[in-house]
């Protein structure tokens, strides 16, 4: 009888190992650690933490915490290893079982965070991958975090949608996610964007995925679009590595309900400044053959129309006037511009996932 009562704790609460790189994260890791420690989770817990080679106060904080509470095993780098080089590494160390939750430092739980993403998995042996609710905070108006923020909160809403729908949530926010131990499977050493292959990775063995309403984390939105260009670049080149290795999963896209998930939602989005590209060449292409003169230039006028309204927008931003129609276009053509420049990144090849982490605080 005792022997079933511990099987059944087992169950409902296998140990869980959080994953976190970090490279230079003083601003936020001292919060990050104790909203880790404070966790309600009844099970046993380890927190794996590597120092990406950082040279603040980084090291000195997660010595602090692993001479304080024995749960926190820290590693550190003395050369740049890549946030997904660290978590296999980190992985390797935990093992084979139980659940892997997989954060940043700049994420912060709350206390049922990690119950509520480990519950999914002990109620359905189906489910491999759980993803946190993203909640977006700290933006404003002078900055694009009120379009970053609105395009988080449809994600959120679209990737519950699959899970529930179909039991495919295509791609964990990196933020906050949980996978269990055996579905977990090494990111190859080029590979930019780690929570999307291991994700991926898990749909191909068979697991199932979904998005938690319950297990909420926050993170300060981003305000600089430059800061966001560069990491949408990032991501978008990594978007093409994962689109080459998972094409089997994606093509043809009426093939199952996870292909068409992934094409209607991933790839599309992914094509789209190709697809807006190609259409503007076509009509362009038809005025000229057909000879209209008058269309021509209207067409040249609306074409010229929407970099002029990004740009009025810039020049708006900077006497404090900030029109939400304008600043949620510019920010719609950076981020495409970003996925073609991501797109060309990737032909150009991609030798390490080593990359500089946005702050957000």
């Amino acid at each position: 009888m005792q022997r079933e009562v511990k099987e059944s704790k087992a169950t409902l609460y296998p140990p869980v190992f959080v994953l976190m790189a970090a490279h230079n994260e003083e601003d936020v890791l001292e919060e990050k650690l104790a909203g880790l420690a404070a966790q309600d989770y009844p099970g046993p817990m380890v927190f794996h933490v590597g120092s990406d080679c950082s040279t603040d106060r980084t090291n000195e904080i997660l010595k602090n915490w692993s001479a304080r509470d024995p749960r926190f095993r820290a590693a550190f780098f003395t050369s740049r290893q890549g946030k997904p080089n660290i978590i296999n590494q980190l992985a390797a160390t935990a093992g084979k079982e139980g659940v892997f939750v997989l954060t940043d430092a700049s994420v912060m739980l709350r206390h049922d965070t990690i119950s509520a993403l480990v519950h999914p998995m002990a109620n359905d042996p189906r489910i491999g991958v759980v993803d946190a609710t993203m909640v977006q905070t700290g933006g404003k108006a002078e900055g694009i975090g009120g379009a970053e923020a609105t395009y988080i909160n449809r994600e959120v809403a679209i990737k519950r949608a699959e899970g529930q729908r179909w039991g495919a949530m295509i791609g964990p926010f990196g933020g906050c996610w949980a996978i269990r131990a055996e579905a977990f499977k090494p990111v190859p050493g080029n590979f930019l964007v780690d929570d999307f292959f291991l994700c991926m990775a898990a749909y191909e063995a068979g697991w199932q995925g979904i998005s938690s309403k319950e297990a909420i984390v926050y993170e300060g939105v981003g305000q600089s679009i430059k800061d966001e260009f560069r990491r949408k670049v990032r991501i978008s080149s990594g978007n093409w590595q994962n689109l080459v290795r998972f094409r089997h999963l994606w093509w043809p896209p009426f093939k199952n309900s996870l292909a068409f998930a992934f094409f209607s939602h991933k790839i599309l989005r992914w094509w789209t400044p190709f697809f807006v590209l190609t259409g503007t060449i076509c009509v362009l292409l038809l005025l000229l053959t057909l000879g209209n003169h008058w269309a021509t230039p209207l067409f040249a006028l609306l074409l010229g129309l929407v970099p002029a309204l990004a740009a009025a927008d810039f020049a708006l931003a900077a006497l404090g006037i900030h029109l939400r129609v304008l600043r949620g276009l510019r920010y719609f053509l950076a981020m495409n511009a970003a996925l073609m420049v991501g797109f060309f990144r990737y032909l150009t090849g991609i030798q390490s996932n080593v990359w500089q982490p946005t702050q957000r605080h």
